[in-house]
């Protein structure tokens, strides 16, 4: 049986590279509420659930909880917006 063997990295490439996943995770988590912002307003401009689902290839009950959700963090962006 062979197992992960762990490398003893110095701390400065340790701290590197967490780093970069945390960018990573930023940036991915931000382009979810993207997405779904945008199906949010794609439904607000006429397009079903329906063919929104058909278009992207998923669920249509998938398509609905990120519209949802959508809508949520835009009325969000656009309560940050009017603070400042």
């Amino acid at each position: 049986m062979s197992g992960r063997r762990r490398v003893d990295w110095p701390a400065h490439v340790r701290e590197a590279i967490g780093a970069e996943l945390r960018f990573s995770h930023e940036a991915a988590q931000a382009a979810e509420v993207s997405f779904k912002i945008r199906v949010y307003l794609a439904v607000e401009q006429g397009l079903t659930t329906y063919e929104l689902a058909e278009e992207l290839g998923i669920s249509q009950p998938a398509v609905s909880k990120d519209r949802i959700q959508g809508e949520a963090a835009f009325e969000r962006q656009v309560q940050g917006c009017s603070t400042n």
